[in-house]
């Protein structure tokens, strides 16, 4: 039985080895307008000449309360004021495709943030920034080299893992961009009413205590369109690997440990003890190693004459000894995405709403009544990976470990403009704190395509928390105004 799961899972993901990831850094209100729900195609094989695009971008927010702003990469809020100006070019060929955007972002004031430590001292409101500082860099950039979609990529872009719009388990935007290697397709392959896609990337980055780290990732996804109804279904399976200065201690045969050793290991068997003797592993230990790994699965059904789309992703936290061990406790690093989205037409205007729930709260099942194990931190909680961030970032979900997440969302759009308000419900150390922050955000986007080189908008959000910094009826309030023009040149 061991044998054919793994069979299974082989075939699953065996077009990984094909495809990268759309690296789309557009905020929620951009992918919705755009309908760039999906990130699975970034090239076009379709082109007979080259083409380029010119833009440039400057946004500007007054913030005040705590720091704020979710799944925007180097966009945070972190201050009184942040400034932000990019100029983006994007080039391609039928066999190229570039994306440089080099950037300036100015930071002005300090706020309010708690002295929270560990897995929640890295939440986005928890996240400060002392004094004024200005950074430089390139964002959201990359050159792929593909023939009819595949290919290989490098750059410094961010990643969207997940079927939802509004928070991903595996890998999300909400971090800076990262330096990224990914082999693949950039294009779904489609073979009559089948298409698929996947992917294998790895990044390096270091630790805030200058460790080498690895995120090494592979995604893999397979659609049927019939007339009515696109079913997907997907998987993704991470690991946070590191070259530490103990592995010849505490590891069977590993002195050191490489990107390309980072990347082999989403191919590596499903569960612990397949792994045994494996070189990285503990020795005397059924297949123990001190990766962190997560391990998705979802399905997403879309309708397009409806604009119907329901979606759910599962999640386990860390891989399982054996099969016995996956049966007996499935649910015990259990966290889940459910969502739907409707896009209804209404004379020349679209109505697009919305309702996604993610879990990462750790299972009832471990309450010593029933488990006499002792209670795993869950998701994004070992400290070696700072809590699953980069630059202080969380990569994956922003509500982070043992939280819930839940937001309506409710737009109109028309060729010209659009118009979103939403309202979210965080609660963050549901299980893990005494005193779980409870965070609740209203959000109003306006945004205006004025002719076709210019497009503005403006954002207005209110977030209340209590709790604040799990201190029992401490509240803290961010009120937040973010402005953006952006001027564009096709050829």
């Amino acid at each position: 039985m061991n044998k054919y799961l793994h069979f299974i899972y082989f075939i699953t993901i065996l077009p990984a080895y094909l495809q990268s990831q759309n690296n789309d850094y557009l905020n929620t209100l951009q992918i919705l307008n755009s309908k760039k729900l999906s990130q699975n195609n970034i090239v076009s094989d379709n082109l007979k000449h080259s083409e380029f695009n010119v833009s440039f971008y400057t946004q500007f927010i007054s913030n005040s309360g705590h720091p704020n702003l979710d799944n925007n990469a180097e966009l945070f809020a972190p201050s009184r004021t942040t400034n932000i100006i990019s100029a983006r070019l994007e080039y391609a060929t039928p066999w190229l495709s570039l994306s440089l955007e080099p950037y300036s972002i100015s930071y002005n004031g300090g706020l309010n943030a708690s002295q929270t430590l560990g897995s929640f001292g890295v939440l986005n409101n928890n996240h400060n920034i002392s004094g004024n500082k200005t950074r430089v860099g390139f964002r959201q950039s990359r050159l792929i080299f593909h023939y009819k979609g595949v290919g290989v990529g490098y750059g410094n872009m961010s990643h969207w893992w997940g079927p939802g719009f509004h928070s991903a388990i595996a890998l999300s935007n909400n971090a800076p961009s990262q330096e990224t290697y990914a082999l693949g397709t950039f294009k779904d392959i489609q073979i009559g009413k089948f298409s698929f896609g996947s992917q294998i990337i790895a990044m390096p980055y270091e630790s805030n205590t200058g460790s080498q780290l690895y995120f090494s990732g592979l995604k893999g996804h397979l659609s049927h369109h019939a007339e009515n109804t696109t079913i997907t279904i997907g998987l993704h399976r991470t690991y946070l690997s590191g070259d530490f200065s103990n592995l010849s201690s505490t590891t069977i045969s590993t002195n050191k440990w490489s990107l390309v050793d980072a990347a082999k290991l989403v191919i590596e068997p499903l569960f612990g003890q397949s792994k045994k003797n494996l070189g990285y592993t503990a020795p005397g230990t059924p297949g123990f190693d001190a990766w962190d790994e997560v391990l998705t699965g979802y399905v997403k059904l879309a309708f397009p004459k409806s604009g119907l789309t329901v979606y759910a992703d599962v999640a386990s936290d860390d891989n399982r000894g054996n099969l016995t061990d996956l049966f007996a406790h499935w649910d015990h690093t259990l966290g889940y995405q459910l969502g739907i989205t409707k896009e209804t037409k209404l004379n020349h205007y679209r109505v697009f709403s919305g309702v996604e729930f993610l879990t990462t709260r750790v299972s009832n099942t471990f309450n010593p009544k029933f488990y006499r194990g002792g209670e795993p931190p869950n998701y994004y909680a070992k400290s070696p990976y700072d809590y699953f961030t980069y630059q202080g970032r969380r990569m994956g979900a922003h509500s982070g470990s043992s939280s819930d997440d839940l937001i309506f969302v409710l737009g109109v759009l028309d060729d010209y403009s659009s118009t979103f308000v939403s309202f979210n419900k965080e609660r963050h150390g549901i299980k893990s704190m005494s005193h779980p922050e409870l965070k609740n955000e209203y959000v109003l986007t306006y945004q205006r395509k004025m002719s076709y080189y210019h497009t503005a908008f403006i954002t207005l959000e209110y977030e209340h928390i209590k709790n604040f910094g799990f201190i029992q009826n401490n509240v803290s309030v961010s009120k937040l105004v973010w402005l953006g023009y952006s001027f564009s040149i096709n050829q």
